[in-house]
């Protein structure tokens, strides 16, 4: 089977954005991980590299169970 330039472009494309989504499921597992250790806000995000907002809101989903 031979692809068309535009298609391999795409498969590419598709591939980087499942890399991404992998890259940031881990970070909100690390994230989760460190929260649950009792790691501040502050360095979760250092470590993270996720937005405050979202580790905020990790924590918030955490504190509820």
């Amino acid at each position: 089977m031979v692809l068309t330039e535009e298609e391999q472009d795409y498969l590419a494309w598709i591939k980087m954005k499942g890399v991404e989504q992998g890259a940031d499921k881990k970070a909100r597992e690390m994230a989760k991980d460190l929260l649950i250790e009792g790691d501040s806000v502050e360095k979760v995000v250092r470590i993270s590299k996720l937005p405050e907002s979202e580790v905020l809101a990790i924590k918030a989903s955490l504190d509820q169970k």
